[in-house]
């Protein structure tokens, strides 16, 4: 579920932060997205809900990247 909209320190890439599920453990994450993906959740705002795949690129803190 997204519960916010910001950047870590050092990414350029848009990013979220995210309340989910990460290798079957709960966690809180930032997560990169594609250009077109950003825009979707800029659209439809805090609260939904966003699936897929992606690769962990930092633990700390703790960053995915949607593939």
């Amino acid at each position: 579920m997204v519960i916010g909209v910001e950047q870590p320190e050092g990414v350029k890439e848009p990013s979220i932060l995210v309340h989910g599920r990460v290798n079957d453990k709960e966690a809180e994450f930032y997560l990169i997205l594609d250009p077109a993906s950003y825009d979707e959740v800029l659209r439809l705002g805090i609260g939904q809900q966003v699936s897929g795949r992606g690769v962990v690129e930092s633990e700390n803190p703790f960053i995915v990247r949607k593939i």
